[in-house]
């Protein structure tokens, strides 16, 4: 995939300089709605549409399908009926044939209907070591904002997930590069493309929730999306949200590894002094509550700037 140039001109003056909401995003970026005729800067493209969407999961779901039957073909048998090795080579090979298909059926799919080109952004600013640890610090702290949603909700079965190598390699490899590629780029690209940065934000961490399919893993998926999308649009760059992600499954791997998460992987399962949580589920609220402040504050800046740049777009 070739990386892509940013070559817009900016005016100058003080809006141009970095957000104030969150220093290291540009208050203007490429909406991206100059790629195809398809999508017009205005919102008056057709495509993407309530259908549209619908296919998408109709992709993802027939392609998860064949790929579970090439596994199965394969000769690895069904997750959680034989070896923690043979569950964990299982999901590497459905998981590379799925989602390799869901990724070309979606962009074949986009291409016929007159969407945008553009699969993502590949800025430098992914690389931004404060965004980058600014990044792992909500999503954990995320992580315990939610517990008290998650523990009302059925437990993850760990054995689905095998273990060893391959587990490690799906999960933290093959997942954030994919599915970023997939939810992060083709999807919220589509969107914003059409209707703006709020309803790719939204959309695009919906639709990834609803593609987890267990209640729990969804939830958790629905507000990692809506970090990984903004992160994302803050930034240009899907090579954050990438970064991001692999942190987020590696965390989760190693606990699993670790036969921390057999019974449970909340954070209250490990912690039994009841002030010491207290104090971490406060800290954890605190910067959860702010940092979604400025992430909204950011949004309003890049969805003000995309309005700005539309009449010098048609």
């Amino acid at each position: 995939m070739k990386e892509e140039k940013n070559t817009e001109v900016r005016p100058e003056g003080p809006e141009t300089e970095r957000s104030e909401a969150m220093p290291y995003a540009d208050a203007a970026p490429d909406a991206g709605a100059k790629d195809a005729p398809g999508a017009l800067p205005g919102g008056k493209g057709r495509f993407p549409t309530a259908a549209d969407y619908l296919v998408f999961l109709g992709i993802f779901f027939v392609a998860n399908i064949v790929g579970s039957g090439v596994a199965l073909l394969a000769g690895f048998p069904w997750p959680g009926t034989g070896s923690a090795d043979a569950t964990a080579q299982f999901n590497a090979v459905a998981y590379a044939v799925s989602m390799s298909l869901t990724l070309g059926g979606m962009l074949l799919y986009r291409a016929r209907r007159g969407g945008p080109r553009r699969v993502a952004h590949f800025s430098r600013r992914g690389t931004d070591p404060v965004l980058l640890l600014w990044g792992v610090v909500f999503m954990l702290a995320t992580s315990v904002v939610i517990e008290p949603l998650l523990g009302l909700l059925p437990e993850v079965p760990s054995a689905v997930y095998g273990r060893g190598v391959w587990a490690a390699v799906t999960l933290v490899v093959m997942a954030p590069l994919l599915e970023e590629t997939i939810f992060r780029g083709v999807l919220l690209e589509s969107t914003r493309s059409r209707y703006g940065v709020f309803a790719a934000w939204l959309i695009s961490s919906l639709l990834f929730a609803v593609v987890h399919l267990h209640p729990a893993v969804a939830v958790n998926a629905f507000f990692m999306g809506l970090i990984l999308g903004f992160v994302y649009l803050a930034t240009d760059s899907l090579w954050a949200s990438i970064f991001l992600h692999a942190v987020n499954n590696g965390v989760a791997y190693v606990v699993l590894a670790m036969g921390l998460g057999d019974e449970g992987v909340l954070l209250r399962d490990f912690v039994e002094n009841d002030t010491l949580y207290a104090v971490i589920y406060a800290t954890a609220a605190a910067i959860f509550l702010f940092s979604g402040y400025m992430t909204l504050r950011t949004l309003r800046r890049l969805r003000t700037a995309e309005r700005e740049q539309r009449p010098a777009d048609k």
